[in-house]
C-alpha cells in the first residue's frame, strides 16, 4: 500500500522532473529516506511506470501505461473510500475512520488535511468536537457527491460492508441528457442514504423510475423515490436551459471583458455540448492526476483566462457550477489558434525557381500564421526590407548574406522536418529575442522584502501599490491584476509567478520581474518570484511572449529559478 508521502511524490513527478534534493524538501523527508521510496515505489509500479534519473541528479516520471498507471493509483489512494464513509454518516470520528479504511489512526488527521486542501474549492469537510467530521453541504450535493464517487467505482460501497448492490446501467426517457452510468450513481447514492434523507418534495414518481430501481434489486420507499425524482428533474431542467443561443451570449460577455475572443460556431457547438454534460452530470470530484495543462495554460493564458470568465458567467446566469476550466480553456485556445489572421512575413532567398515554390508551400502549411516572399537575389532581399519587417529570412541557395541582414537561418535544398522545426522556432521566438529589453522592463523591476507569513493577496497588493506609485502601471490594471489572482487558475512556471492582466489602454506587452525575500505557496505551488505582466488585448504576437517564458524557464531546474537574484540574472537566463 502506498502511504500519502509515496503518492504525493509521484504526483510532483507528473507535473515536472525533480531534483532529489527538491523531492526531498517538498516531501519532508531526507535523501535517504527518499531513495528508499524510490524503490518501493519502482517495485510497486512494476510494467506501469517508472521513477527514473537522468545522470544529472533529476528524476523523472516515465509512464508507459496510463490507464494501467491511473488504475493502479486509485486503487492505493484512500480518499474515495474516506469520503465515502462521511457521506454514509452524520459524524463520523477518527476512529472510525481508521478502522473502515483499515489504516493507523495517526495517519488519519494527515488524510484528512490533504482531502480538505484537495477539495476546498469543491466541498466543505468540516468537524465538530465530540462528534466528528462530516461533509458540510445540502443534501443534494451530497447525493451527488457520493454519486459521482459510485459512477466511478459501483462496488465501492461494498468495502463498507454497507451496500453490495449492482450498478446497472439505466435508461429514462425522461432524462435524455443524464448518461446511464451516473443516473445509476444516483440511484444507488439515494439508496445508501435512504435513513439520512431530508423530507421528500411533493413531486409524483413516474413508474419508469420506479420499474428502473426495482430491476437493479433495489427497494425504495415512496419519500426516497420523490427525493430521487425531485434530484433527476433539477439535473435535466439545467440541462435543458443550455441552448447555442444561450452560450453565445455568455461568449460575447466574454469579448466585452478579455482579449478579443473569436467566436465561431465550432467554439459554440464544443461549448454546448461540453456545459449540457456539466449541467445534466455534475462532478464535485478532484482529478488532479488525469493530465497536467500548465504549459498551455501559459502558451494560451488569453484563452484559460476567457474560460474563468465564462465559468463565473455560467454560474451566475444559468445555475451549472463548473470547476475544471481545462477542458474549456482548449476550446477557447483552439478557437484562437484557428482564428488567428495575423500572417508574420518571411523571406526566402532562392535561385532555383522549383524548390523555392515547393519550400514555400511546405513551410506555409507547416508553420502557421506565416506568409513566405521569394526573393530571388540579395538585392531584391534588400529592396523588400524596405516595405517588410520579416520575422526572419531563409537563405536557402549558396548565397553570401552580409552582417546586415539579421535573423537570417541557412537551410539548403529541400526543407525537411528538422528544418520546419527550426523554422517554427525562430518564427515563434524571433520578435521577442528581438525585443527582450523592451518587453521586460528594467525601470519598474525590483525586490520586495516580504515576510514569511505575508498573504499572496497582500503580497500582490504591495506590489502593484509601488508599480502604480512609479507609473509602470494604471490603477485600473492594479486592480484588474489583484481581482484576476483570485479568480484562480494562477499562473505560474517553474516556481516564477506571472500575475498578468489585459489592458484596453496599452500599446504593447511590459513585464516587470520581482524577486521576492522569501517563497510563497499559491495554489499549492511554490513562489520564488514573480513577473508583473500588462499585455495589450491587441497585439496579438505579443501573446506568444507567455508560450516563450514557458519555454525557457522550464530549461532549468526549480532551485535555480529560486536562486535569481534580480532583474540582471533573469534576463541572462532569457537571452541563454
Amino acid at each position: 500500500m502506498l502511504n500519502e508521502r509515496q503518492l504525493a511524490v509521484l504526483e510532483l513527478l507528473e507535473n515536472q522532473p525533480l531534483t532529489l534534493a527538491e523531492l526531498a524538501r517538498r516531501a519532508g523527508v531526507s535523501t535517504r529516506t527518499l531513495l528508499r521510496d524510490v524503490d518501493y515505489l519502482n517495485l510497486t509500479l512494476s510494467g506501469r511506470a517508472r521513477l527514473v534519473t537522468n545522470g544529472n541528479a533529476t528524476w523523472q516520471l516515465e509512464i508507459f501505461d496510463r490507464a494501467s498507471y491511473f488504475r493502479l493509483l486509485q486503487r492505493h489512494d484512500n480518499d474515495d473510500r474516506l469520503l465515502a464513509v462521511l457521506l454514509l454518516n452524520a459524524y463520523t470520528p477518527r476512529r472510525q475512520l481508521a478502522e473502515a479504511l483499515n489504516l493507523p489512526e495517526t495517519w488519519i488527521g494527515d488524510k484528512l488535511a490533504r482531502l480538505k486542501q484537495r477539495c476546498e474549492k469543491r466541498f466543505t469537510i468540516a468537524g465538530r468536537p465530540g462528534a466528528g467530521y462530516f461533509i458540510a453541504e445540502p443534501e443534494m450535493k451530497r447525493v451527488l457527491i457520493l454519486a459521482s464517487l459510485l459512477k466511478k467505482d459501483p462496488a465501492l460501497l461494498a468495502l463498507h460492508g454497507r451496500f453490495s448492490g449492482a450498478g446497472d446501467a439505466v435508461a429514462l426517457a425522461a432524462y435524455p441528457d443524464i448518461p446511464h452510468d451516473y443516473l445509476s450513481g444516483i440511484i444507488l447514492a439515494v439508496y445508501a442514504l435512504r435513513h439520512r434523507l431530508d423530507a421528500p418534495p411533493p413531486v409524483g414518481v413516474s413508474d419508469a423510475l420506479a420499474a428502473s430501481v426495482n430491476a437493479m434489486g433495489l427497494s425504495l420507499h415512496l419519500p426516497a423515490l420523490q427525493t430521487l425524482t425531485a434530484i433527476l428533474d433539477t439535473l435535466q431542467s439545467r440541462a435543458r436551459k443550455i441552448t447555442p443561443q444561450r452560450i453565445a451570449a455568455l461568449l460575447e460577455q466574454v469579448r466585452d471583458n478579455h482579449p478579443p475572443a473569436i467566436i465561431d460556431a465550432t467554439l459554440v457547438e464544443n461549448l454546448t455540448g461540453h456545459v449540457v454534460r456539466c449541467a445534466a452530470t455534475p462532478v464535485w470530484l478532484t482529478e488532479s492526476r488525469q493530465s497536467s495543462l500548465n504549459t498551455l495554460k501559459v502558451a494560451w493564458p488569453a484563452a484559460f483566462d476567457m474560460s474563468i470568465r465564462f465559468i463565473a458567467l455560467l454560474r451566475e446566469q444559468l445555475d451549472v457550477t463548473v470547476f475544471d476550466s481545462d477542458l474549456i480553456g482548449l476550446y477557447f485556445a483552439c478557437s484562437l489558434e484557428r482564428n488567428q489572421t495575423e500572417r508574420q512575413p518571411l523571406i526566402l532567398l532562392s535561385d532555383q525557381n522549383a524548390i523555392a515554390t515547393i519550400n514555400k508551400m511546405a513551410i506555409e502549411r507547416e508553420v502557421l500564421n506565416c506568409r513566405v516572399v521569394i526573393a530571388r537575389s540579395l538585392s531584391e532581399v534588400h529592396e523588400l526590407l524596405h516595405s517588410l519587417s520579416p520575422v526572419c529570412i531563409i537563405n536557402n541557395g549558396h548565397f553570401r548574406p552580409d552582417d546586415s541582414l539579421k535573423n537570417c537561418l541557412t537551410l539548403k535544398n529541400m526543407i525537411g522536418p528538422a528544418g520546419i522545426a527550426q523554422i517554427k522556432d525562430v518564427v515563434e521566438t524571433a520578435f521577442i529575442r528581438q525585443n527582450l529589453n523592451r518587453l521586460f522592463s528594467s525601470q519598474g523591476s525590483f525586490h520586495y522584502a516580504n515576510t514569511p507569513s505575508q498573504s499572496w493577496s497582500a503580497i500582490m497588493q504591495a506590489v502593484c501599490g509601488r508599480l502604480r506609485a512609479a507609473a509602470r502601471i494604471s490603477e485600473d490594471e492594479a486592480v484588474r491584476l489583484c481581482e484576476r489572482e483570485q479568480e484562480g487558475e494562477n499562473l505560474i512556471v517553474n516556481q516564477l509567478a506571472v500575475p498578468h492582466c489585459w489592458s484596453d489602454h496599452r500599446a504593447a506587452f511590459c513585464g516587470y520581474f520581482i524577486t521576492l525575500a522569501h517563497p510563497v505557496i499559491v495554489n499549492h505551488e511554490p513562489v520564488a518570484h514573480m513577473l508583473i505582466a500588462c499585455a495589450s488585448a491587441t497585439a496579438r504576437q505579443e501573446l506568444k511572449i507567455f508560450s516563450f517564458l514557458a519555454s525557457v524557464m522550464h530549461r532549468y531546474p526549480a532551485q535555480r529559478i529560486a536562486a535569481v537574484a534580480g532583474y540582471d540574472d533573469f534576463m541572462a537566463l532569457l537571452q541563454a
